[in-house]
């Protein structure tokens, strides 16, 4: 029997990588199964309403019952759930502390975090709310949110320190540039000593569920360890979207260079 259920497996895979109907002979050299058994199995997907048959072609292709019963299971995760091995391991990884975040009244709520093991380590408790326009943490949230919130936030911007972004104009191009990537870093813009990595997270309708974020003194997080917590993040953030049912809509998205 669990040959059985493999094939079937293997079968609903090939007929999802074709994206189209597929023939019951194309099926049976693709995975290598004899036409008698594909048969077999396509008839047991179609009565039991996760296939159907094209009248005309004779051809097969899914139903959307494997998505409806997709959709169930993605509603029934949530982000801290998902997203906190991710942190674990950033964070073990990196040796710095990193945080889960999402939008709260146009700043980012720490809704998660897993703190560094180093005696100098950013305090940040769960629950903290931070500034949405002055830290990558918060323009990866930022970037993708209605044009109005946007604007208004955009609006109330003003400078922490005398590092990184200082003008509206400035702004308005990060954004537009996190846009493009999802991902950005700073150093010295929220508070001086402390710089950060961040990348956005996608949910299963494409819009933004939060902020995967690592940071630490800027006494350790060279400009390289800085790149090199951004790819992490983007390759979290990434992995932790697929989990909420994001499909990325083009080329994954790639850590850039420095602000």
């Amino acid at each position: 029997m669990s040959v059985t259920v493999e094939k079937a497996l293997q079968l609903i895979e090939a007929m999802a990588r074709a994206g189209k109907p597929v023939g019951v002979s194309q099926l049976g050299r693709d995975l290598q199964i004899n036409k008698s058994t594909v048969h077999r199995l396509l008839d047991t997907l179609v009565r039991q309403g996760y296939a159907c048959q094209e009248e005309d072609s004779g051809r097969y292709a899914l139903s959307v019952k494997l998505w409806e019963m997709g959709i169930g299971v993605v509603r029934g995760l949530s982000l801290p759930q998902v997203a906190r091995p991710l942190l674990e391991a950033a964070a073990l990884e990196t040796g710095e502390t990193t945080m889960l975040g999402v939008v709260q009244e146009r700043e980012v709520l720490i809704i998660d975090k897993v703190d560094s093991l180093h005696p100098l380590q950013i305090f940040s408790p769960l629950g903290t709310r931070l500034p949405i326009c002055n830290s990558a943490f918060g323009r990866v949230l930022l970037a993708f949110q209605p044009e109005a919130f946007i604007e208004a936030a955009v609006a109330e911007f003003a400078p922490r320190t005398a590092f990184g972004i200082q003008t509206q104009a400035q702004l308005r191009e990060d954004l537009a540039r996190i846009r493009a990537e999802g991902s950005s870093q700073s150093r010295d813009e929220w508070q001086i000593g402390i710089a950060g990595a961040a990348a956005s997270i996608h949910d299963a309708k494409g819009g933004v569920a939060g902020a995967f974020c690592i940071t630490g003194p800027t006494a350790r997080l060279t400009e390289a360890k800085l790149r090199d917590c951004r790819a992490r993040c983007v390759a979290a953030s990434q992995a932790i979207s697929q989990q909420l049912g994001h499909i990325a809509p083009g080329p994954a998205r790639q850590a850039a260079g420095a602000q």
